[in-house]
C-alpha cells in the first residue's frame, strides 16, 4: 500500500506540475457556476420553485462533468506508456502490479472529487446566500455531492481499464468518452427520478460501485499478461 501511494503522489504532481493538465477540471465548473450565479443574481426565472429546479439540474451536470475530466488522463495512464514506450521500464520497477494500478488511479481521483465538491458548495452558498433555500433541498445538494465520487470511482476505474487493453491514449480516451456521454445523458434525462426516489437514486449508485469493482478486479487480472 505505500507503494501505491508513491505512486499516487508521483501522478498527482505531474498533474500539477503541468497546468495544462488542470484546464479541463476548470473550465466546466466556472461554465455552470456561472450560470447558476446568473439565474441566482439575476433571476431570470423569477420563482424560487423553478430557480431550483434548475439548480437541481446543474448540480448534477457538474457531478458528471466534474469526473469526466479524470478521461484523459485515465486514457494516458498506460496507454500513453505504450506510445512513449515506457511501459516496460515502469514493469521492472520493484512495485507489485497491484500497487501500480492502484498508485495510478489514486493519483488521478482527488482532482475531479474535489473540483466538483468545490463547485457544488460554492453553487449551493449562492442559493443560500441569496435567500433560495428550501426545507428538503439540503438532501438533494447532499445526494449531488455524493454521485460526483462514486461517478468519478467509475469513470477512472473504466479509463484506466480502457488504457490497459488499447494501444493508444485516442483509443482509450474516445472509447470512455462513449460511456460518459451515456452516463451524462441518463443522469439529466432521469434527474427528477434521483431526487423524488431514493430506491431508484440508490439502484444507480449500487450500479456504479459494482461497476467500477468489475472494472478494478478486470484491470488486475489483465496485468499478468502486459509483459
Amino acid at each position: 500500500m505505500a507503494a501505491a501511494f508513491s505512486i499516487a503522489r508521483h501522478e498527482l504532481r505531474l498533474i500539477f506540475k503541468e497546468p495544462r493538465f488542470l484546464l479541463p477540471f476548470l473550465i466546466t465548473p466556472l461554465l455552470l457556476m456561472g450560470l447558476q450565479a446568473y439565474t441566482v443574481f439575476f433571476q431570470p426565472l423569477g420563482s424560487v420553485p423553478e430557480t431550483l429546479s434548475l439548480a437541481r439540474s446543474l448540480l448534477l451536470m457538474l457531478a458528471v462533468l466534474a469526473p469526466s475530466s479524470a478521461v484523459p488522463l485515465g486514457a494516458d495512464s498506460f496507454a500513453g506508456e505504450k506510445e512513449r514506450n515506457t511501459l516496460e521500464i515502469l514493469m521492472c520497477l520493484p512495485v507489485e502490479m497491484g500497487s501500480l494500478f492502484w498508485g495510478k488511479v489514486m493519483g488521478m481521483y482527488p482532482v475531479p472529487v474535489m473540483v466538483g465538491w468545490l463547485g457544488q458548495g460554492i453553487m449551493a452558498g449562492m442559493l443560500l446566500m441569496k435567500g433560495f433555500w428550501q426545507p428538503g433541498f439540503g438532501i438533494d445538494v447532499a445526494k449531488a455531492m455524493l454521485m460526483t465520487p462514486v461517478l468519478a470511482l467509475f469513470l477512472c476505474a473504466l479509463s484506466t481499464l480502457l488504457s490497459l487493453i488499447s494501444e493508444s491514449v485516442r483509443g482509450a480516451a474516445q472509447l470512455t468518452s462513449v460511456v460518459m456521454l451515456g452516463i451524462f445523458f441518463s443522469v439529466t434525462s432521469f434527474s427528477p427520478f434521483f431526487f423524488h426516489s431514493n430506491a431508484i437514486y440508490l439502484g444507480f449508485i449500487a450500479t456504479l460501485v459494482s461497476a467500477s469493482l468489475g472494472c478494478f478486479l478486470a484491470a488486475r487480472k489483465r496485468f499478468p499478461r502486459l509483459v
